[in-house]
């Protein structure tokens, strides 16, 4: 499996993220809801993914350790 290298993911990313935001004004514009709704979206989910990101390069982003309850 190929790995793509953090900056080049952080930039598809942005991409997207900007891709989504200009196709929720045309939507918007053209008063096409479903389209709008669509686009938005996109937007959203990956402006979360470069969150994911930055907490990742910034260190931040910790899972807790599940606590293992045995069932009596």
């Amino acid at each position: 499996m190929t790995t793509i290298a953090p900056p080049a993911l952080k930039t598809l990313s942005a991409c997207v993220f900007v891709t989504g935001l200009v196709g929720a004004a045309i939507g918007i514009y053209g008063l096409d809801v479903e389209v709008a709704v669509l686009w938005l979206i996109v937007a959203s989910v990956s402006g979360l993914y470069l969150l994911k990101l930055r907490a990742e390069s910034h260190g931040r982003l910790e899972r807790p350790a599940r606590s293992r309850r045995t069932t009596a």
